[in-house]
């Protein structure tokens, strides 16, 4: 007896809980990972990381609907769709949903970190402890800052849980402010309204997806109305701020440290000014990373899987004209 439902898998990481997918419901059949297009009928497609199989000519979730033009929706792993969006145009049959949330709690931690890195001043402790010098240096609370939020999505809200707690100002900056501050009650302002509320932050982190409307949003304006001595945190997307803008910002402007984690181009060249600029903290794009990464999204996919079988509503549907 053929399956009821069958999903072809692209990609290689992570590797999907196999806790979870021993709950898998009977008629539904797996195809791969790393099993080409897969053979017969293909119903849905679930794209985890690792891009390109070896030696295929083309990434393998085009090529999985190429071979199969009656799939319906596609599943990623990834939050962002940026880079999913030149393939899928041509496929407007095709729904496509996010992992958006899985990840929210290890990347608000993340944030967290770093604010409180600058504030208790880690770095300059560590240089007092290399030169062998027992010296004070002056620290702040996190309480004490005003936070400029920018995007209030799953990941924004879980900053906002944690900034919160441990007393921080923080003022929200979403595309449709008429959709309030979240379950947090944040004060909340348009994209119009960026410049002015980053006027005297202390700290600005941004959790935004990266659109045509997003691109370059932090540069001069923004970054020269921040308080002296404050923080920027980057880890959404590198494409949101204007790296030459943000260079001069850390050299003589009011920044006092850059968090970044995300890049306009990754792995970030050797050739760029960002290694060696004074006050800038760098990460290969891991604030996401966690222990729980895997269980938690082969859980969400199993969950949609069990929507799509009964016609229900998918979670996270992206909007490919919106970029998220």
């Amino acid at each position: 007896m053929s399956p009821e439902l069958r999903c072809l898998v692209v990609g290689r990481s992570p590797t999907p809980d196999p806790g979870v997918l021993a709950r898998l419901d009977r008629g539904v059949e797996l195809v791969g990972p790393g099993a080409g297009v897969g053979e017969g009928r293909i119903d849905c497609i679930w794209r985890l990381f690792g891009g390109r199989l070896e030696e295929a000519p083309e990434d393998p979730l085009e090529a999985g609907l190429k071979a199969h033009p009656g799939v319906l929706w596609v599943h990623t792993v990834s939050a962002g769709i940026e880079h999913l969006r030149p393939l899928l145009v041509g496929y407007p049959e095709v729904t496509l949903t996010t992992s958006a949330g899985v990840v929210a709690v290890p990347i608000a931690e993340f944030v967290v970190a770093c604010l409180l890195h600058h504030c208790k001043r880690l770095s300059d402790l560590d240089e007092l402890q290399r030169q062998r010098r027992f010296e004070a240096v002056p620290l702040r609370e996190l309480g004490d800052l005003r936070v400029v939020l920018v995007g209030l999505g799953a990941i924004g809200n879980e900053v906002a849980k944690r900034a919160l707690a441990l007393g921080a100002q923080v003022i929200a900056v979403r595309r449709r402010p008429e959709l309030g501050g979240g379950p947090h009650k944040l004060p909340v302002v348009g994209p119009e309204g960026l410049t002015e509320a980053c006027r005297g932050a202390d700290a600005l982190v941004l959790a935004a997806p990266l659109t045509g409307g997003t691109r370059g949003m932090i540069g001069d304006q923004q970054l020269l109305q921040m308080a002296g001595g404050s923080a920027l945190v980057n880890i959404a997307r590198g494409g949101l701020v204007d790296e030459p803008a943000l260079l001069r910002a850390l050299a003589g402007g009011p920044l006092a440290a850059a968090y970044l984690d995300a890049f306009a181009e990754e792995p970030l060249p050797d050739s760029s000014p960002l290694w060696t600029a004074r006050g800038a903290h760098l990460s290969p794009h891991v604030s996401w990373s966690s222990p729980h990464f895997a269980r938690r999204s082969t859980e969400l996919f199993l969950d949609q899987l069990s929507r799509f079988r009964q016609g229900l509503p998918l979670q996270n549907a992206a909007d490919l004209a919106r970029g998220y």
